[in-house]
Parts: structure tokens; C-alpha cells; sequence
């Protein structure tokens, strides 16, 4: 992947990536063990999970606008900011829910300002025709960072089943530094800054929304995230449940951040074999399978391989709708584009948990596994309109070019 041409921005960049996701999936488990322990109740994790969603979705269509009018630096910066902030919060008021959840906030804050910054410079800087290879090897960075956060909740904590929840808040605090660090040295796109400026924020994203198909899709792609963040709010509550040891959910987790790096490695040539649209649908299933398979009172190792195939299928569809959408914004509108794919996700990551935690006072854990797979399903025939544009579809359900 060539960013403005230099090898040391693209490590710059990717390093980014890893430390970003670290923290971010390192924190959130650690947020839910946390709310746990000060007496918070499985239903109040939907909230938590909501409370991350909340004000990023607020943000997300302003902040795409000006990364496209000023680069991406500063919203670089200013997330890395909001992520030192929220450990901050997480490690001196972590006897209290209401903090927690403002932690969780700040956590959103500063993920979503992240990751809209990362995003524009790869979309800003790909030739048209590489944006699922580049955009797989970004996720691939980024599910590296997925992979390394959740090993800190293997650390002996207090009891078996629960983790060190401070030292992780310590340590999170430590590589927001470090990323703070990082986004100085990350420049930002030169065709952002330039082209941003002709661009309006509501006419532009007005246009992006009358794009056939991407609607659906980015349905799907709300859905597919929702998924991931439930995933990970309830895994720690369905292991206590059942008395799993806090290290067997470290393994869990790990194994799906694993497998879904290890998917995007090849993505560009799933893509060219089976086409974005069949690839799509085809993963959001397989997801939904495993998901729905989690509410059985299965082995552990059968739990470890179901989290591998969860993994695998959800880090494929995860990327397509990065560089679907991509190719169809103009130069000028690529942060707003990803910005808006991020609102989209960010109103899933609101509703459909907050929906869902309501129903884990009444089935559990366990039945919030199911009905996150029922929605998958449902996530799969929004994923159908992928690759449907004004020309028709190709062999390849490529889209056609704007």
C-alpha cells in the first residue's frame, strides 16, 4: 500500500492501525468486566455498548467533512487525545458505573476520530481498482491490533474469571501516549487537503446516499459491526455465566481477531473469485451460523473453533463495504464517504445493542448470541444489493464507476 509513495508513512500508518485497535479491544471487554464487578447487570451492557456509539455517531458526518477540507492529522491527533482521556477516566473512577460509561464515550470518541482519519489516507491514496487489496491490508493491520488487545485480559487478575481490570486501564493509558506519539508523525493526504475544500458536507453525502444499492449496504455493514461489538460486550458475560475462565474468553477473543486477520490477507483474491456481492453474503452467513451456535452449552474447544469461524467470516465482509464505498466517492469526499459508513455503523452500535441488552435480563447471554445471529441473517439480504449499480453487474459484482 503506497501512501504519498514513502514506505515509512505506510508504517507509520499501519503501526497506527495496530495501536489503535489495541487499545480499543483491550479497553471494551475490560469496560464490561468492569461494570460487572461494581455491581452493573448484563442488561447494562447493552448500554455500555450504546454509550460507545452514541457520541461518535453525533461526530461522524463533521469530522469526515473536515478531514476532506484539512487532512487527517489533526483528527488523528485529537482521537489519540480522547482515548489517553478515557483510560484516564477508567482508571480513577472505575468504582462507578456512570464514569465507566463516560470512559466508554470517550473511548468512542476517540476510536471513531481514529479510525475516519486512517481510512481517508487509504482511500485518499489508492488507484482505483486496488481498494479491496489496500483496504484488506489495513484491516489486516487492524485486526492485528484487535489480535494483541484482548491477550492483556489473560493476565492473573483477582478471581479466575476476572482480569486485572486496572493494570489494563494503566496500560491502555500508556499506548494512548504512544499512538498520540504516532499520529504526529502520520502527514496527511495531500489530495484530502486539496480537493476537500469545493466539497459541501450535506449535498455531498446526499449524493453518496442516492448511489443504487449503497443504502443496503450500508445496512449490512451496521449489522455486521453490531455484531462484533456484542460479541465482545457479551463473550465476558456469557463465560462468567457459565463459569468459563476469564484466559478461555481471552482465548476466544483472540481466536477471532486471528482468524478475521488472517481472512484479509487474501480478500483482493476472494474478491476477483466469487465477486464482493456473493463473497458478502455468503460470510455474513457463515457468521450468523456460529453466532447462533454460541447459545449451546458446547465444549470449550468447540467454542474456540466457532469463535475462529466467526472470526474468519466477519473479518472478510467487514472490508468490502470500506472499498465498495471508496470507489464510488469522488476525490474530495472520501473522509465524508467513510465518515458516513461509520455513522451508519455507529446507529447500529446505538440501537440494535440497547434492543438486545433489553433482552439479556430476560434470556441472558445466550440469547443475545441468538438473536445477533437472526440479525445477521437479516444483514445478509441487505448485503445482496453490494455490487447493484446503475449499469448492472459484471462477472465480478463490481461496481460500476461513478
Amino acid at each position: 500500500m503506497a501512501v504519498q509513495g514513502r514506505p515509512r508513512a505506510v508504517l507509520f500508518l499501519l503501526a497506527h492501525a495496530v495501536v489503535l485497535q489495541a487499545i480499543t479491544f483491550a479497553m471494551r471487554p475490560t469496560l464490561s468486566y468492569a461494570v460487572l464487578d461494581v455491581g452493573g447487570s448484563q442488561a447494562l451492557l447493552g448500554v455500555v455498548v450504546a454509550a460507545f456509539a452514541v457520541p461518535a455517531l453525533i461526530l461522524a458526518l463533521p469530522a469526515g467533512h473536515v478531514i476532506d477540507r484539512t487532512g487527517e492529522r489533526a483528527s488523528l491527533l485529537a482521537g489519540a487525545g480522547a482515548l489517553v482521556v478515557a483510560a484516564l477516566l477508567a482508571i480513577f473512577g472505575g468504582g462507578s458505573v456512570g464514569v465507566l460509561l463516560l470512559a466508554t464515550m470517550f473511548l468512542g470518541v476517540g476510536h471513531l476520530l481514529s479510525v475516519i482519519g486512517e481510512q481517508a489516507i487509504v482511500a485518499n491514496t489508492t488507484s482505483r481498482g486496488q481498494f479491496d487489496s489496500k483496504f484488506g491490508y489495513f484491516t489486516f493491520a487492524s485486526a492485528l491490533g484487535q489480535t494483541i488487545g484482548p491477550l492483556l485480559l489473560a493476565l492473573p487478575g483477582d478471581t479466575v474469571q476476572t482480569p486485572p481490570v486496572a493494570l489494563i486501564f494503566v496500560v491502555c493509558g500508556a499506548l494512548g501516549v504512544v499512538l498520540l506519539g504516532i499520529s504526529f508523525l502520520v502527514r496527511s493526504s495531500e489530495r484530502s487537503a486539496a480537493a476537500g475544500e469545493r466539497a459541501r458536507m450535506l449535498p455531498a453525502a446526499a449524493t453518496l446516499l442516492r448511489t443504487p444499492g449503497l443504502i443496503r449496504a450500508l445496512v449490512a455493514g451496521s449489522i455486521v459491526l453490531a455484531s462484533v461489538d456484542l460479541f465482545l460486550a457479551y463473550l465476558p458475560a456469557l463465560g462468567h455465566g457459565r463459569g468459563i475462565a476469564a484466559a478461555a474468553v481471552s482465548a476466544m477473543l483472540v481466536a477471532r481477531s486471528l482468524l478475521s486477520m488472517f481472512s484479509r490477507l487474501f480478500l483482493g483474491r476472494m474478491v476477483k473469485l466469487l465477486g464482493r456481492r456473493r463473497l458478502m453474503v455468503w460470510t455474513i452467513l457463515v457468521s450468523a451460523a456460529a453466532l447462533l451456535l454460541f447459545a449451546l452449552p458446547l465444549p470449550l474447544a468447540v467454542l474456540l473453533a466457532l469463535s475462529a469461524v466467526y472470526g474468519f467470516a466477519i473479518g472478510t465482509c467487514q472490508p468490502i463495504t470500506m472499498s465498495w464505498i471508496a470507489e464510488l466517492a469522488t476525490p474530495g469526499t472520501r473522509g465524508l464517504a467513510m465518515s458516513l459508513r461509520l455513522a451508519s455503523n455507529r446507529l447500529g452500535q446505538t440501537v440494535l445493542p440497547s434492543l438486545l441488552g433489553t433482552l439479556a435480563a430476560a434470556a441472558g447471554a445466550a440469547g443475545v448470541f441468538v438473536a445477533t445471529g437472526v440479525m445477521l441473517a437479516g444483514g445478509a439480504w441487505s448485503g445482496a444489493a453490494v455490487g447493484q449499480a446503475q449499469s448492472g453487474e459484471g462477472p465480478d459484482d463490481v461496481p460500476a464507476r461513478p
